[in-house]
């Protein structure tokens, strides 16, 4: 098949959609399909950073359009970058020809720009698989971004239902999120749930001490709580940080903030207030280092905002968990990451709001014999590589991605 994916990020992006893009369209290539990708010539978390507008990687051409760089700033400026990616979109796909791919893959980043492809690919002739990362407006509404009811919302409105009942097939990532798209006028046998995998495709397999990430930035022998990703809107991290400061006499304890985003300036403003030397904030590491940074962490933090459960779906808790960490879960129940956690004795569950609890609960943690704690992560590895195997997902996807007429295509090894 000749397959086209619609993305504002692929590779080298270290955005998580990006890789799990970038390791889909490969094992398609490795199974003969053809694949080429639309994609922005501006990084995603530091749009200063520009890619070639070309480029071949494993066998993937990869197009790249000169939209607006202006980055995260403030809302203005991330909707300028969208409306020009979305705009610069159009334009390329109104030079294509009727029938030029089998079928075009639409993202959820940025915002409508399935609605976009949506359109196109219904002109041109061409199946659309709608690949839902999230879903709009009910995620930024849940965030405080947009206001319900507001003009703006019934317009997202609008026109998220026109992809959804417009796509050829929906890949949802849980059944809260396909609940929610069948709410809005998708059709159950077009609704597809595959889980995103883990993109951590290494294992630290050394001693927790040796562990060079661990070493470079002086974490000795504390409990090191990592919140590692996207400090976004929708991942509130005011719980969090309560429960750092009611810890901060306990000398046990460093607390590490990995990435950027829009969240990432409170982080440093609540650390500079309250004179916290227990927050350490450090920058994303390398796709082939990240398995040493992640490793070094002796808890893993995943955050789901509340009333967002399946209108978006944090993936680093498969990251967290093939690498066998315990996790600290702040969000409501039930979800998809309580739905996984909670049989999973010694990882720590609490809802926003909860920050006395989860600072008891991470001394509780802190007092454990380190073979308790290993024992958790080890229960968590094996829960991921049962349920959650790589390969086995990137396969389900291909099957689904290749679905033509409600028949799978036979995938080519």
């Amino acid at each position: 098949m000749k397959i086209l994916i619609i993305s504002r990020v692929f590779w080298p992006d270290t955005a998580s959609t990006a890789q799990h893009l970038a390791d889909l369209a490969e094992e398609l290539v490795q199974r003969n399909h053809v694949v080429d990708v639309i994609s922005s010539r501006h990084a995603y978390e530091n749009p200063s950073i520009v890619f070639p507008p070309r480029e071949d990687n494993a066998g993937v051409k990869i197009s790249r359009l000169k939209n607006t760089g202006l980055g995260k700033k403030n809302v203005l400026s991330r909707g300028l970058d969208f409306l020009s990616f979305n705009l610069f979109l159009s334009f390329r796909l109104m030079k294509m020809r009727k029938k030029q791919y089998d079928l075009v893959l639409g993202m959820t980043s940025p915002p409508l720009v399935s609605y976009v492809g949506v359109l196109f690919s219904r002109w041109k002739k061409m199946k659309f698989v709608y690949w839902a990362m999230d879903l709009q407006p009910e995620l930024a509404i849940a965030s405080g971004l947009m206001t319900k009811g507001s003009l703006m919302a019934r317009v997202f409105t609008s026109m998220g239902n026109f992809i959804i009942k417009k796509s050829d097939r929906i890949i949802a990532l849980d059944k809260y999120m396909k609940g929610h798209l069948l709410n809005r006028g998708a059709v159950e046998k077009q609704v597809a749930i595959v889980p995103v995998w883990s993109v951590v495709n290494k294992r630290y397999e050394g001693t927790r001490n040796q562990n060079p990430y661990r070493i470079s930035h002086g974490f000795q022998d504390k409990i090191v709580v990592m919140y590692s990703g996207n400090h976004a809107y929708v991942h509130p991290l005011e719980t969090l940080l309560e429960a750092i400061l009611l810890l901060r006499e306990d000398p046990r304890f460093v607390f590490v903030f990995v990435g950027e985003g829009v969240r990432k300036k409170s982080v440093s403003t609540f650390k500079s207030k309250h004179l916290l030397d227990s927050i350490v904030q450090l920058p994303y590491e390398p796709r082939n280092n990240i398995h040493h940074s992640l490793g070094s962490a002796d808890l893993q933090v995943v955050i789901l905002g509340e009333h967002q459960v399946g209108f978006t779906h944090p993936n680093k808790i498969y990251g967290a968990m093939f690498l066998g960490k315990p996790i600290v879960y702040i969000g409501p129940n039930p979800s998809h990451i309580s739905d996984m956690l909670s049989g999973l004795h010694g990882n720590i569950l609490v809802s926003h709001g909860e920050h006395q609890k989860l600072a008891k609960e991470l001394a509780a943690f802190a007092n454990e014999e380190q073979s308790s704690q290993n024992e958790t992560g080890l229960r968590n590895l094996k829960y991921a590589e049962y349920n959650f195997n790589p390969l086995d997902l990137r396969r389900r996807m291909i099957e689904e991605v290749t679905l033509v007429d409600g028949q799978k295509k036979v995938i080519s090894h």
